[in-house]
């Protein structure tokens, strides 16, 4: 008897970048939904400050959180990814 096989659908993660230097703080989770935080577009997930402006990073799409790549507290350069989000399922 052969193990069944099931359609395989690839993930597609979008990436949270650092659109400048300074130091990343994440801000506090809105959701949870079976151990892992749900995101909406638009939604606040990370604050950059850079020389004592801080620049808020919204999630792009809705989704949950993949992983978290940035430290808290570390500084970020331009272009670097400090988190993953994965597509919520249609």
């Amino acid at each position: 008897m052969s193990p069944e096989v099931t359609a395989h659908v690839p993930t597609t993660l979008r990436v949270l970048v650092s659109p400048g230097r300074g130091r990343l703080r994440f801000l506090p989770p809105e959701r949870f939904e079976a151990g892992r935080e749900l995101v909406t577009a638009g939604q606040p997930m990370a604050r950059l400050t850079q020389s004592g402006t801080d620049v808020i990073l919204c999630a792009p799409i809705d989704g949950t959180v993949s992983s978290i790549i940035g430290l808290e507290g570390e500084p970020v350069v331009a272009g670097q990814a400090v988190l993953a989000i994965e597509p919520i399922a249609s």
